[in-house]
C-alpha cells in the first residue's frame, strides 16, 4: 500500500514499462490517459513524468519517475531532455552494477573450484617434484610408490621392482631413469627369461670375434651400451646362477670382461631389476644367490596388483582409450569392477583395445565385452576387498552407524564407481560441480583417499 509521502501513479509506471517510451503529462487530473487512474484523482496529481531506463538491449528493466501536485506543464522543453539523458545514464549505471555482480559472482565460483582443483590435485599425489605422465593414478597405494620412487629417482642405488605380471614394472624403470640426471644417456631394457644362459650373457657383457662358434665380430654388451644410463632387468629371477655370479661381480667392481677377451671395461650404469617372483624365496630356496639379492635390493618399490588398486581403473581406462575417441560407460564400468584381471594393468589395456572394435557410437557397454565371456564368469568374491569395499553394503538409515540419506546415496555413488567422481555425479544424476558443492556441504575433501577414509569409517 502507498503511503501519502510515497503516493505515485502506478498507470503511468505501467505503461511506461510496457510501451518503452517516456509518458509525460501536464496535468493527469484532465488528461483522458489517466480518467481511470484512481492514485491520480485521489491525490490530485499535476506534473507527471515517468521515463524508461533501458537495459544493454534497449528494453525497460525500471522506471525513473516524478510527478507535481501543484504546478502543471512542469516536466517539459529543456528539462524533459535532461530527465531523459539521466535516466540513460541510470540505466548504464544499473548494466554496469549488475555486470560487477555477476562478475563477482563468476570469480568467487572460479575461485573455488580452482581450490577444490588444487586440494585434490596436491593431496591426491601428496607434492611430487617430478611428473610421472606415464603411471596412471591416485591410489593409496600408488600415491605411496610414486612418493618412494620420487626419493630415489636421482640416487645410484639399485632398485628391484616387484609385482605381478602386467603391473608396470618396466614403467618404473622408466620414471626412474628419465627423471633422473641420467635421462639423456642411453636406457637399456633386457627380459632374462627370453634367452638361453649363453646368449644372455653375450647380450649382457657382449664378446670377442671367435670367442665361439658363429661370433663373427667383435660385440659390444649391453651394460656397455648403457654407460652412463639405466639397465632394466626384467624377470631377473630367472637369471642362471652361474650368470648370476658375473653380474654380481659387475655391481661389486663396475666392471665387464666380454666373452672371450682379458681386457676389462668400466662401465657406469644404474641397475634396476624387476621380477614376478618373491626372490626372497628364491634365495631360501637356494635358487638365487644371497650375496646378488642383496647387491640388486638396494630399494624395493613394490607394486600392487591391479585387483587391489580398483579405484584407480576408471582413470586407467580414461587414459588408455583417450586416444581412441571412445569412453566407458557406467555399466562397463561395472562389469570391470567385478572382474579380477589377473593379467593386471596389460589384461586391461588389450582388453580395452579390443573392446574399442565392438564400441557402440564411441562408448563402450557391456554388450561391447562379450568377446570375453571371463569378465561376466570371474567375479570377484564378495567380503572386504584391499581397496575397493565393493561388495560391503553401507549401513542403512535404521542402524547405528547410519549417515544422512543424502551422504550415503552419495558415498555409495562414489565407491560404486571406483571413486571417479565424474562416473558417480552421472550416477547421482547431478553435476560434477553440484557434487562437489554437495561434498563441501557435509564438510567432506574431494580428495580420493580422504573419500575412502570415510567409506570405511562408514562401513565399521
Amino acid at each position: 500500500l502507498q503511503t501519502d509521502l510515497y503516493a505515485f501513479s502506478l498507470s503511468a509506471v505501467r505503461r511506461a514499462l510496457q510501451d518503452g517510451q517516456a509518458v509525460v503529462t501536464d496535468n493527469a487530473v484532465l488528461d483522458p490517459l489517466f480518467r481511470e487512474a484512481r492514485s491520480v484523482h485521489l491525490r490530485q496529481l499535476k506534473s507527471i513524468v515517468a521515463l524508461p531506463v533501458p537495459d544493454a538491449g534497449g528494453a525497460p528493466m525500471g522506471v525513473f519517475y516524478l510527478d507535481h501536485r501543484f504546478e502543471t506543464g512542469l516536466f517539459g522543453g529543456p528539462l524533459l531532455e535532461a530527465l531523459k539523458a539521466f535516466a540513460a545514464l541510470a540505466g548504464l549505471a544499473l548494466q554496469k552494477g549488475r555486470m560487477i555482480e555477476a562478475l563477482n559472482a563468476n570469480n568467487r565460483d572460479l575461485s573455488q573450484r580452482l581450490q577444490v582443483q588444487s586440494r585434490e590435485l596436491n593431496r591426491s599425489r601428496l607434492i611430487l617434484k617430478n611428473e610421472y605422465s606415464e603411471i596412471v593414478g591416485r591410489s593409496p597405494q600408488m600415491t605411496e610408490v610414486l612418493s618412494l620412487v620420487d626419493r630415489i629417482t636421482d640416487a645410484k642405488v639399485p632398485v628391484w621392482v616387484f609385482g605381478e605380471s602386467g603391473t608396470g614394472k618396466e614403467s618404473i624403470a622408466r620414471a626412474l631413469h628419465f627423471n633422473s640426471a641420467r635421462a639423456k644417456k642411453p636406457f637399456v631394457t633386457e627380459n632374462c627369461s627370453a634367452l638361453p644362459e649363453s646368449l644372455l650373457e653375450s647380450e649382457l657383457f657382449g664378446h670377442k670375434k671367435g670367442s665361439f662358434t658363429h661370433a663373427t665380430a667383435d660385440k659390444k654388451g649391453i651394460l656397455q651400451y648403457a654407460d652412463g644410463g639405466t639397465i632394466f632387468l626384467d624377470e631377473i629371477a630367472d637369471m642362471s646362477l652361474n650368470l648370476q655370479a658375473k653380474l654380481l661381480r659387475f655391481l661389486q667392481e663396475g666392471e665387464i670382461r666380454p666373452i672371450g677377451s682379458t681386457e676389462v671395461v668400466r662401465v657406469d650404469v644404474r641397475v634396476v631389476s624387476a621380477s614376478n617372483k618373491d626372490l626372497e624365496g628364491l634365495v631360501a630356496a637356494g635358487k638365487f644367490r644371497e650375496d646378488l639379492f642383496y647387491r640388486l635390493n638396494g630399494v624395493t618399490v613394490r607394486l600392487p596388483p591391479l585387483r587391489e588398486r580398483m579405484e584407480d581403473l576408471a582413470l586407467l581406462a580414461d587414459h588408455f582409450l583417450k586416444k581412441k575417441d571412445v569412453r566407458l560407460s557406467p555399466e562397463a564400468l561395472r562389469v570391470f569392477l567385478n572382474y579380477s584381471w589377473p593379467g593386471n594393468i596389460r589384461e586391461l589395456q588389450n582388453t580395452l583395445e579390443t573392446a574399442s572394435l565392438f564400441a557402440e557410437s564411441g562408448v563402450l557397454t557391456p554388450h561391447s565385452l562379450q568377446f570375453k565371456p571371463a569378465l561376466f564368469r570371474d567375479r570377484v568374491p564378495a567380503g572386504p576387498r584391499p581397496s575397493t569395499l565393493g561388495a560391503q553394503p553401507l549401513p542403512s538409515p535404521s542402524s547405528p552407524a547410519a549417515v544422512d540419506p543424502v551422504l550415503e546415496e552419495t558415498l555409495r555413488a562414489i565407491r560404486d564407481n571406483a571413486y571417479h567422481k565424474g562416473y558417480a555425479a552421472k550416477a547421482l544424476g547431478i553435476t560434477r560441480r553440484a557434487l562437489y558443492a554437495r561434498l563441501q556441504r557435509f564438510g567432506l575433501s574431494t580428495d580420493v583417499k580422504d573419500l575412502k577414509m570415510k567409506i570405511e569409517e562408514s562401513l565399521l
